[in-house]
């Protein structure tokens, strides 16, 4: 009798997991594919409409830490002024984790050169690891941590 139970205690514990309604999980997936549109060829103040005010934005790979939209904008804009880069993110997964917050995971590819050097072109990939929240119908970042798996030279 006590394994007859098991599928049916297995079945009940996976429908009590927490997920994504529609109309949250598209407003998301609109902000991670709207990150790479922005950051390549957007504004200043396209890019911060992405953030909270407070949002924090790592790569410890190259020992950044942003926090705030200030530190935001600054790197924004020192970068778009430095490289010429193409942004390409693939398989995102918007859910709720166990503790309830909303959360993204995305992989991606990374095409960056220098705009006045002749040098090669670095491609990068790896992974954006993001907590989000809702904000008068929109879908922010409040942290996102980018994971630098892997960098090249073509």
């Amino acid at each position: 009798m006590k394994y007859l139970m098991l599928p049916l205690l297995f079945l009940a514990g996976c429908s009590s997991t927490s997920s994504v309604d529609e109309n949250t999980k598209r407003l998301c997936e609109n902000t991670l594919y709207q990150y790479t549109q922005i950051r390549d060829k957007g504004t200043t103040s396209q890019y911060l409409s992405l953030f909270t005010k407070d949002a924090s934005f790592t790569v410890k790979r190259f020992g950044i830490e942003l926090n705030g939209s200030k530190e935001l904008a600054d790197r924004f804009e020192s970068a778009r002024t430095k490289n010429k880069s193409v942004h390409l993110l693939t398989s995102g997964d918007v859910y709720v984790s166990a503790e309830g917050q909303l959360k993204a995971a995305s992989n991606f590819i990374l095409f960056m050169k220098e705009k006045n050097a002749d040098v090669e072109t670095k491609v990068l990939s790896g992974r954006y690891i993001d907590n989000l929240v809702i904000s008068n119908n929109k879908c922010l970042f409040q942290t996102r941590d980018v994971i630098v798996d892997r960098i090249d030279t073509l």
